[in-house]
């Protein structure tokens, strides 16, 4: 979870591509968890 974290930090924004046959993946949700926490904006595509 670190390397997450760390990568948030230098980011201010998220954008979330989820493949329409697959969905999201059990490491897209963690992120997501992540970025909310921090209060980030959030794109969906």
């Amino acid at each position: 979870g670190g390397e997450v974290e760390r990568t948030l930090s230098m980011v201010d924004g998220v954008m979330l591509l989820v493949d329409a046959s697959e969905g999201p993946l059990p490491q897209t949700r963690f992120v997501l968890r992540k970025a909310l926490a921090a209060k980030m904006p959030v794109i969906l595509v």
